[in-house]
């Protein structure tokens, strides 16, 4: 799993199956300044979030094994102040107010995207995480 960054920057857990999605949003975070963590699938993002602890994890939802959903809410139960973004090729009105009404994640963001959103939504829910709790 690469990781890049310095002590004191905001940790990011990347989980998706495509390795072009994991890499292209490695490149974007880390160019902006995060330390990046990159998991290819449910089990592995877990078990990294439980150890490193991020700030923040972006879940791809369409997975084999655990799915996005199975995950984000694995991760409530086992550290509930991780901020959650969803990736997804297909939002819908139902993944709206499934995921983000119900407060089971902060965010989605809609595939195919372009850094600047990326970025932009990385940054506006760790803004929020730090209002609500401090850190």
């Amino acid at each position: 799993m690469p990781v890049l960054g310095s002590k004191g920057k905001k940790l990011i857990l990347i989980v998706d199956d495509e390795e072009a999605t994991r890499d292209s949003c490695f490149q974007v975070l880390s160019k902006a300044g995060y330390k990046v963590l990159t998991a290819s699938d449910g089990n592995a993002c877990l078990s990294e979030a439980k150890k490193c602890r991020p700030d923040l994890v972006l879940i791809d939802l369409n997975m084999p094994g655990v799915s996005g959903l199975e995950l984000i809410d694995l991760l409530n139960k086992v550290a509930p102040k991780i901020q959650k973004v969803v990736i997804t090729g297909n939002a819908t009105i139902d993944l709206d107010k499934e995921v983000i009404g119900t407060g089971r994640a902060s965010a989605y963001l809609k595939k195919p995207f372009i850094p600047d959103e990326l970025k932009s939504i990385v940054q506006r829910v760790l803004k929020e995480k730090e209002k609500d709790y401090g850190s």
